[in-house]
């Protein structure tokens, strides 16, 4: 199965979700000005990130890409093909959930994903561009220098004058508002 066929099947499986709506899927999102991408995240009550691996790929970047997803993110699933599983199990964390595309097109619960207990604020503030970290701050009043301020400077900013709960409840906000005037890899299936 190929990424945006997986897609289509996490995604009718999130729209089981009693609190589902279309609009909290973000695809593709940046992380640190986009030294890495999310595949999938959910923004509903938390920020859950998907992580895809089909039959196509390989696991070389999933250790670099687990590390950013850890501070960032409250809850992290691989969804993964068979052939990757036993791999997979040797590099991500317990607290990560498991998700198995078999090779009918079926998504099986190997394991559910847990509580982060590294997700932090400057983490989470990476998933910001530098604009949307300007805009964050102005609604919480904070206002000086922001507008010189590079990423980094943002993220500090952030860390030192929001608490993890006003930057998730603003980074869901942000994230879907962005998802909207962004193409979408799930609307291009092979």
């Amino acid at each position: 199965m190929t990424d945006p066929e997986i897609r289509h099947l996490l995604f009718a499986r999130l729209a089981k979700r009693k609190s589902f709506l279309e609009s909290q899927l973000c695809e593709e999102v940046p992380i640190q000005n986009g030294l890495t991408r999310a595949d999938v995240v959910f923004c509903g009550k938390r920020l859950e990130c998907f992580e895809i691996k089909s039959d196509r790929d390989t696991l070389k970047r999933l250790l670099s890409q687990g590390w950013q997803y850890e501070q960032s993110f409250d809850r992290v699933t691989l969804v993964c093909a068979t052939k990757h599983l036993n791999k997979a199990f040797g590099i991500i964390p317990k607290w990560w959930g498991v998700l198995e595309v078999s090779g009918s097109g079926q998504l099986k619960t190997v394991r559910n994903a847990q509580a982060n207990p590294y997700v932090n604020v400057s983490g989470m503030a990476d998933l910001l561009e530098n604009q949307d970290a300007r805009e964050i701050l102005q609604q919480f009043g904070i206002t000086t220098g922001i507008k010189r301020m590079h990423h980094e400077q943002l993220r500090k900013t952030i860390a030192e004058n929001l608490t993890l709960s006003q930057l998730r409840d603003a980074t869901k906000n942000t994230l879907t508002q962005r998802q909207l005037s962004r193409w979408r890899p799930s609307e291009h299936v092979a």
